[in-house]
């Protein structure tokens, strides 16, 4: 638990010693300014380890926030002696006013300020001001005009956005139907767009490794009328086992959102996103139904939870115009350069994504794992024909053409089949058998027909043939007319 007094430390150098240290945004590490060492921070985030979790565990940073309680400090400056006030609600680093050292919180406090993990800046502004023109740049004639005019690189800010980060151990059960393209049996009576549809039940473990969920209020609004925010999801995901322990100097000279959400806020979403995560990995354990799922029964039994408090480095831009409620955004994942933006269109209240459903593409880059993965219970529904359009149930525990509705490429797949089928026939009803005759001339004319080019050989030689033909045809006539006359 946090301690009531919170402690600062004096975080130094460890080639000189001098606490003067700052972030380096393009290495990720931190780099004294005295001797220009690169160190980097204590990496305490690796991947693995959830298949131990049990019960509920809350790193420090995790902890609920005290509402309404201001913690004011006094400390004195481990360099020089001089005693500094802050206000450790606001603030989670300070700079002695007479030595300039900088100093870090060590306990954490529970007002949402001091995260448990921060992630380093690994790209320097210029590479992300390059990454926002060059999203500009591509959707320059959709875009308002003026707000492409008025891009100005110096209203990029680094920030650094809150997020927990969770481990999940649970034990899922899944039921529903599932479909797949029938095999066609060897007579061919069965119709190549034929589909089966089987109801299964799943039994496994799910273990989820860093998890990664948004911590701040502001950002879990999702009202698109009001908010186009939801680009920070649409950045993820963060390499997050590269994570680091708290140390206030990566967020020297960084603008920092604080936390104002806990832990139970967030519990239903973590589920539904457990869930979400689970539908879409356990379709690579049942590779033949390629065509859909949908799950009527779900049950998630939790063994175990584990909380922490993270900083994620983002860039970004806002525009904000007038007249419109709305402001924009475009943010640049400061890790991996993925580039994601919203964008005021021509006309007044509408706007340009470049990229949809962002949290459900974050989750097929989690880390899950599916163990002990176990069919129960399979029936096997009648085999039936492909109808022009099925009825889908579209909801969020569907996914293929269970949750859409209709196969476009199977309904096309048939019309190929049928018109495919119908030409044989009709080629064949017309096709007539050819005479002898017939036969000759097509062996002779054809070459000739089809040129030099796609066989030579055998036209130069039907030529070269039809020249011998020609010039015996030519001397027996010379030879008849010349037996007449003498």
């Amino acid at each position: 638990m946090a301690t009531d007094k919170p402690k600062f430390e004096l975080h130094r150098c460890p080639n000189c010693g001098g606490s003067d240290v700052a972030i380096d945004m393009g290495e990720g590490k931190l780099r004294c300014n005295f001797c220009q060492t690169l160190f980097e921070g204590k990496k305490v985030n690796a991947a693995g380890g959830v298949e131990k979790l049990r019960g509920k565990v809350v790193e420090e940073g995790a902890e609920d926030i005290i509402p309404s309680e201001e913690i004011i400090v006094t400390f004195k400056c481990p360099s020089c002696g001089a005693e500094v006030v802050i206000d450790a609600n606001e603030k989670t680093s300070a700079s002695c006013h007479w030595c300039r050292h900088i100093f870090s919180l060590v306990d954490k406090i529970p007002n949402g300020a001091v995260p448990d993990l921060v992630l380093p800046f690994k790209m320097k502004k210029l590479v992300a001001e390059q990454k926002i023109r060059s999203c500009l740049d591509t959707y320059r004639e959709k875009i308002d005009k003026t707000f492409y005019d008025q891009f100005n690189p110096k209203d990029i800010r680094s920030v650094y956005f809150p997020y927990f980060i969770v481990d999940v151990n649970a034990h899922e059960t899944m039921k529903g139907d599932v479909e797949k393209v029938a095999d066609v049996d060897k007579d061919k009576k069965t119709p190549p767009w034929t589909i089966e549809q089987h109801y299964l039940t799943l039994d496994y473990d799910l273990l989820i490794d860093d998890l990664t969920v948004e911590s701040s209020a502001a950002r879990l609004n999702q009202n698109r009328d009001v908010n186009s925010n939801n680009i920070i999801n649409a950045i993820l995901p963060f390499d997050t086992e590269n994570a680091v322990a708290w140390d206030a100097n990566f967020i020297r000279g960084v603008a920092a959102e604080k936390r104002n959400v806990n832990t139970r806020r967030l519990r239903e979403v973590v589920m539904l996103q457990c869930g979400d995560v689970a539908r879409q990995e356990i379709m690579k354990k049942i590779p033949s139904y390629k065509r859909g799922a949908r799950w009527d029964d779900e049950h998630l039994d939790l063994r175990g939870i584990k909380w922490k408090a993270a900083y994620l480095p983002v860039w970004l831009y806002s525009y904000e115009r007038e007249g419109d409620k709305r402001i924009y955004y475009i943010a640049v994942n400061a890790r991996s350069g993925e580039t994601v933006g919203s964008m005021p269109a021509p006309k007044s209240g509408e706007r340009i994504s470049t990229k949809k459903r962002a949290r459900h593409e974050h989750e097929h880059e989690t880390r899950v794992e599916i163990r002990n993965f176990e069919i129960k219970d399979v029936e096997k529904g009648t085999t039936q024909a492909w109808l022009p359009e099925m009825v889908g149930r579209n909801d969020n525990r569907a996914i293929g053409s269970l949750a859409t509705g209709r196969d476009d490429m199977l309904l096309s797949e048939k019309r190929n089949y049928e018109n495919g089928k119908g030409y044989a026939e009709e080629t064949k009803k017309n096709k007539k058998e050819k005479t002898a005759s017939e036969k000759f001339f097509d062996s002779i004319l054809g070459p000739l027909s089809e040129g030099s080019e796609k066989n030579p050989v055998r036209y130069i030689a039907t030529v070269i043939g039809l020249l011998i033909v020609a010039g015996l045809i030519v001397v027996a006539i010379f030879s008849a007319i010349y037996g007449l006359i003498w």
